[in-house]
């Protein structure tokens, strides 16, 4: 009869066994002692306890080894990460059989945010000094992450106004009944549990449209009041807008940054500048959805040395008929644009138009529609063709410039495959789909952080690789470039 394996509890060493052995050479957990260690994080702005009084606190690295590790293995709550420092030998192994509580761990992500957010860019210049950034093409794109609040909590000018106009409905109604009876005013009348309720409902009500007024917003969620609501794959919620930008040779993510902004419309000139500032470099491309379509933004883009590359509006594409807007010639001479059968069409006025700057609009206007004979193949406007011509017309003619070169058109259809597999990775290999912290700035220290992991997720692969040569940690520290001044 074969013998069945089983457990030995009463298994005894003939020597302690030593904690190195627990884990494999390669394993995540020895990378992340070596990339920590291998930082300075008082400079990245970790703070350090001073005094003698009471007990010893943990180490700025021991913490922030153990939150890399949660996040790592999608473990985001400090309770649950507590109960992970007893229970995931990885992690016994990583804090040296030290368990910190829930408290000091809430407490170090609370005072270090900014610091967290300091250490993702150390990621990106040791992945910039490993060879893993190409500085060829950049691809920038948003996600949309709900907030931690639950959306009923939120307040809606349009439905507050609405009950408030049922319920003065329901209180006139109610009035009128009691008046028919005795009289509302009769001493001896006792008002009714539901007009009663009906009153309270309506104070409510009142005191969330007053905050409405304050804020000066439609929508308003008191428990987080920078949310704001965003529509995103065909529904709305209270939500913050995080932000990648990611280089194509591996995949790292080279800035990041979280805003409460419903659209991208202001964020390719911050994106930029922050990942100049890290890697200080600038990418031959970089390349964005329509949602970043700013010509002011990519003008500003441009003077620093950027060639930013982002699709046309549907009706800015030149469709080959004889009469779209890019047959006809501006003459700076004149101020005047000419149709392609030599007609002027002479500046008729300016439109201030709000897009979140102030855009001048010059509209110019054909005079002589009444005697054209193309006038109906050319416009089907009753007072003839116009042509638009925006302050930024520079930056919108580069734009269309940029998309005739096939290679730089080559590169913006890459655009997806670049970016788009960051928020597949933070979305559903994490399963991030809500922030679990309340506010912008926790926000920020999140996505941080998970934008981090992925990069160190990247990095370890090479590290791997190398892990069995020389010393990693000092191969690390050599080119990690912790002594910044921008930080």
């Amino acid at each position: 009869m074969m013998l069945e394996i089983r457990a030995d509890h009463s298994l005894q060493f003939l020597l302690p066994p030593a904690i190195d052995d627990w884990v494999p050479e390669d394993h995540m957990v020895r990378f992340i002692r070596d990339f920590v260690s291998s930082l300075d994080l008082h400079v990245l702005g970790f703070a350090q306890r001073v005094g003698n009084d009471g007990r010893p606190n943990y180490s700025n690295d021991l913490l922030l080894s153990v939150w890399l590790y949660g996040y790592m293995e999608r473990i985001r709550s400090h309770r649950k990460l507590e109960h992970a420092c007893r229970t995931h030998l990885p992690l016994i192994w990583l804090t040296g059989m030290n368990y910190p509580d829930h408290n000091t761990l809430w407490r170090f992500w609370r005072d270090h945010k900014r610091a967290i957010r300091n250490v993702f860019r150390q990621s990106v210049r040791v992945a910039q000094q490993l060879g893993m950034v190409g500085m060829v093409v950049h691809a920038l794109d948003g996600s949309k992450i709900a907030v931690q609040t639950a959306s009923k909590h939120g307040l809606h000018r349009d439905v507050l106004e609405r009950l408030n106009a049922e319920i003065e409905a329901s209180l006139h109604t109610i009035e009128s009944a009691l008046e028919k009876e005795a009289g509302i005013n009769d001493p001896t009348n006792v008002l009714p549990d539901e007009f009663l309720e009906l009153q309270q409902r309506k104070e409510a009500i009142r005191q969330a449209l007053e905050t409405l007024d304050k804020e000066e917003q439609k929508h308003y969620l008191p428990d987080e009041p920078e949310a704001r609501m965003m529509h995103s794959h065909g529904h709305t919620q209270w939500s913050y807008n995080g932000q990648a930008l990611v280089d194509d040779q591996a995949g790292i993510i080279v800035a990041q940054e979280v805003t409460n902004e419903a659209t991208d419309y202001q964020q390719l000139s911050p994106m930029l500048e922050q990942a100049h500032e890290t890697t200080s470099s600038t990418a031959k491309y970089t390349v964005a959805d329509c949602g970043y379509r700013n010509s002011e933004q990519e003008e500003q883009a441009h003077s620093k040395g950027h060639t930013v590359i982002v699709p046309e509006h549907g009706n800015e594409k030149d469709d080959g008929t004889a009469y779209h807007h890019e047959r006809f010639t501006y003459d700076e001479d004149r101020d005047c644009y000419v149709c392609p059968h030599g007609n002027d069409l002479p500046y008729s006025r300016t439109i201030h138009e709000k897009r979140g700057h102030i855009v001048n609009t010059r509209v110019y206007r054909c005079r002589s529609y009444k005697t054209c004979p193309y006038h109906t193949q050319c416009s089907r406007a009753k007072f003839g063709r116009t042509i638009v011509r925006h302050d930024n017309h520079v930056a919108q003619k580069r734009r269309k410039e940029h998309l005739k070169d096939p290679e730089k058109r080559k590169a913006l259809a890459r655009r997806k495959a670049i970016v788009e597999s960051v928020f597949g990775w933070i979305k559903e290999n994490f399963g991030f789909r809500r922030f679990t912290a309340k506010g912008l700035e926790h926000a920020k220290a999140q996505w941080s952080m998970l934008c981090l992991v992925i990069n160190l997720k990247k990095i370890y692969e090479v590290w791997r690789i190398i892990a069995t040569g020389p010393d990693i940690q000092s191969y690390l520290g050599a080119h990690a470039m912790c002594t910044v001044s921008t930080l």
